[in-house]
């Protein structure tokens, strides 16, 4: 069986990746270059969008040069007549002979030096120099320019004017010769300088060529976008030529970029497609093999793992690695892997809380039948005397120590009882908003009576700040830890209660003179039934300290009992709310 799912996998991976290895060469050889293409000139016609919404803000040149940089596409901007806009770094001025203020701004970049290997050093303030001009009507477009030493000339379009090669579609052009003198030159220091994109040959170039076609046709608007795919050196271009209006002004963006000799590599792939394919294939069928183990390798491990879950043993998961069948069959077990040892760990949690439950429930009766060991020993003492008529004259006496016994008792049980509705976890106290200040002046009032009794001093260091939480416990809190501290505290001396604010919380302290406690009983001072005996003071049931650590951890508070410089301090902290 296992043999057979690997052979029908191993079928169906080299089938799939044979197919997708196919469409892969299909697509790069038929429909690659299209795609390439057209991509080009969708990103070149965007490149032309942006251009011409960036030019108004940073001028020609800048922008053209920021394009560059960012997009390796060359892109300028030129008037109506084929003319590159806002030339600021390489042209020169010449006031036109026989004229005080009609002088001309002749960009350079259209010009080869004719006489001269520099076009740098042929002209210079002062020279006279003689322009041939094309004239489309008011318009003057220089194409040959001569001094005494050399000259230059815009070869492009002074060829199809007058050179062997001269075309009849440009006869109809007006020419005209004109003399003037050089008053301005803006050149780089050197040809190397030339700013950008004046240095880019072919792309002047074709700038030029699309002036010389604007010409033929006397420089009238031309409609529509025009896309061109000049070549050069074996390498491709694109180039976009874009209709504007610039404030009435017609004009054009002009871009070209480079196209990579997509054919030629096209070609040379299709050479080596065989090779590749044999190896591809070689390729395809050994990891299809390898594919298939692995897919079967799930079956494997699923006989493996449930082995294991069988004798107990729940330390590893079944790897799930798909969706279908085997892998939710693998889910499925690791989920039910999860209930049983979940099922085992919760019952052996619940078999470790009942042993602890016996344990506690052990010492409590064992500290219940203590406490009340002592009470009935009195009573059974003091009800033996009465009834045999011993001390007749004390009689009174031995019925006030039974009464107090059995208050006593009465007060054990219903600490008890509060004690295990506390611990339950099923009490949820109400919480409101109270006066701390008021809810500590209550409870001092309620025990003044046993602080004059021992002649102890109350000092009180209150706030009137507003906590959150149940006032009766917390009253209940406030109780017990000073019934605690008058309890130990020696006869004449201090007990100090303070409230203070930390941070978003109010501190709530109970400090009392006398001996402090050692690192053990802090320890153990909040345990059922635990007392610190001493010939001072009156002992307690032993479960007030229990009750407030229930109540206060009911409330989430930081709690606690430290030792001070001259006794014991116990505190709590509850929130405060405006």
């Amino acid at each position: 069986m296992k043999k057979s799912i690997v052979l029908k996998w191993f079928g169906l991976t080299v089938l799939l990746f044979s197919t997708l290895f196919l469409a892969i060469g299909i697509a790069q050889t038929y429909f690659f270059e299209e795609y390439y293409l057209s991509k080009k000139a969708e990103e070149l016609s965007k490149h032309t969008a942006d251009y011409s919404q960036m030019v108004a803000k940073e001028g020609v040149e800048s922008t053209s040069l920021e394009f560059y940089t960012a997009h390796r596409v060359w892109i300028t901007e030129l008037d109506q007549y084929g003319r590159i806009r806002d030339v600021e770094n390489y042209y020169i001025e010449v006031n036109l002979e026989g004229t005080a203020h009609d002088h001309m701004r002749i960009p350079m970049y259209t010009f080869e030096g004719e006489f001269s290997s520099d076009v740098l050093s042929v002209f210079a303030v002062g020279d006279e120099v003689l322009m041939d001009v094309v004239q489309v009507g008011n318009e003057r477009i220089p194409y040959l320019i001569q001094s005494n030493m050399a000259g230059a000339a815009n070869l492009t379009l002074a060829n199809k004017l007058h050179g062997a090669g001269a075309e009849p579609a440009y006869a109809h052009l007006n020419t005209e010769l004109y003399k003037g003198t050089i008053t301005k030159t803006v050149f780089p220091d050197r040809a190397e300088h030339i700013a950008f994109p004046y240095q880019e040959r072919l792309f002047m170039q074709q700038v030029k060529e699309f002036q010389t076609r604007l010409l033929v046709n006397n420089g009238d608007p031309r409609q529509g976008i025009e896309e061109l795919n000049p070549s050069e050196d074996f390498s491709e271009y694109k180039v976009v030529i874009e209709p504007i209006d610039r404030n009435g002004d017609p004009g054009y963006i002009f871009a070209i970029t480079s196209l990579q000799p997509v054919d030629e590599a096209l070609s040379a792939m299709r050479q080596f497609y065989p090779y590749v394919v044999g190896f591809a294939l070689l390729s395809i069928a050994f990891l299809a093999f390898i594919f298939s183990r692995w897919l079967a390798k799930p079956l494997i491990s699923l006989n493996q793992i449930t082995g294991k879950i069988a004798n107990m043993d729940f330390s590893e998961k079944l790897p799930v690695r798909s969706e279908d069948e085997i892998g939710q069959l693998s889910g499925n077990i690791n989920h039910l892997s999860d209930q049983i040892e979940a099922y085992i760990n919760r019952l052996q949690g619940d078999l470790d809380k009942e042993r602890q439950l016996e344990k506690v429930r052990k010492e409590f009766i064992a500290g219940v039948s203590h406490e009340l060991k002592t009470p009935l020993a009195v009573l059974r003492c003091c009800l033996s005397i009465i009834r045999d008529g011993i001390a007749v004259e004390k009689r009174d006496y031995y019925f006030q120590a039974m009464e107090d016994e059995v208050q006593r008792m009465d007060s054990l049980v219903v600490n008890m009882l509060d004690l295990a509705k506390f611990e339950s976890g099923t009490y949820k106290p109400k919480m409101a908003i109270f006066r701390i200040d008021e809810a500590i002046t209550e409870v001092t009032g309620s025990l003044a009576g046993h602080v004059q009794a021992k002649e102890l001093s109350l000092e009180l260091r209150l706030q009137p700040y507003r906590v959150e939480g149940h006032e009766g416990l917390i009253s209940r809190v406030i109780s017990n830890f000073l019934s605690n501290a008058i309890r130990h505290s020696p006869q004449g001396r201090t007990i100090t209660i303070s409230v203070q604010r930390e941070g978003q919380y109010a501190k709530i302290s109970i400090e009392n003179q006398g001996s402090t406690l050692s690192e053990e009983s802090q320890k153990m001072i909040w345990n059922q039934f635990y007392r610190i005996e001493g010939p001072t003071f009156k002992v307690g049931t032993g479960l007030g300290l229990s009750i407030s650590k229930e109540i206060l951890e009911l409330h989430h508070a930081i709690y606690g009992v430290e030792n001070t410089q001259g006794g014991v301090c116990f505190f709590f902290s509850l929130p405060i709310r405006i």
